[in-house]
């Protein structure tokens, strides 16, 4: 399961189908507020990743990322924006699992979430939260909660 945040439909559903096309389920949001509503729900499941536009009316992708991250340590976190600043890569490198620039191929995308599950596969079940996953993508020049700093990543998706 993923989760997608942006306000604009046709990202969602493209975003969603790609998903699906890798073989796993997607719940769709259109703002920031309604993931944090969705997120303090006893219904809530939580995701293999969340995937978040930058900019959104109301909460925008970098406040909804340090929210998730106060109720979620541990969760993977994708930004996806189109203006990648100075800014941006210091609070990606804080917060983020990756960040996913526009415009990007749908085999860019289908890399990145083949990547993740095999993230998620390599920690399910570990009594280690902090295990390394060997072949992460994400974990370079950031504290990535599933990488150790001294690996290096083979190539970005």
């Amino acid at each position: 399961m993923f989760h997608i945040i942006d306000d604009e439909e046709q990202i969602r559903n493209l975003v969603k189908a790609l998903i699906v096309r890798t073989g796993h389920e997607a719940l769709c949001f259109e703002s920031g507020t309604q993931y944090l509503e969705y997120l303090n729900n006893p219904d809530f499941i939580p995701p293999i990743a969340v995937l978040t536009d930058v900019t959104m009316p109301g909460i925008n992708g970098y406040d909804l990322a340090v929210e998730i991250r106060n109720n979620l340590p541990f969760q993977k976190i994708i930004l996806i924006t189109a203006y990648a600043d100075e800014e941006h890569h210091r609070f990606a490198a804080s917060q983020l699992c990756y960040t996913l620039n526009k415009p990007y191929h749908a085999e860019t995308l289908i890399a990145l979430i083949t990547a993740l599950i095999a993230c998620e596969n390599e920690h399910r079940g570990s009594n280690d939260k902090i295990g390394a996953f060997h072949q992460c993508e994400f974990g370079i020049d950031h504290n990535c909660p599933f990488h150790y700093p001294d690996k290096q990543s083979i190539s970005k998706p």
